[in-house]
């Protein structure tokens, strides 16, 4: 819904962080998903994007709005 609304392609990477567990068994999967403690998040930063400044902003606007959510 992204790419459609903001008319170029919005990659995605799927990323789940545990808060508040204490012991977090991640096994191996053919899904390419990111899993981290709250505190491992930091290991996000060195990562570089792929979208301009304009693109991340044009893509935040859009995702604020229900509308585009609501016709997926």
């Amino acid at each position: 819904m992204l790419a459609y609304y903001c008319d170029f392609p919005v990659p995605v990477e799927p990323v789940l962080v545990f808060v508040g567990v204490t012991d977090l068994k991640v096994v191996a999967t053919q899904l390419t998903v990111r899993v981290y403690k709250e505190r491992q998040v930091s290991a996000l930063a060195p990562l570089s994007g792929v979208l301009t400044v304009d693109q991340v902003e044009q893509v935040y606007s859009v995702a604020r709005h229900r509308q585009a959510w609501s016709q997926a």
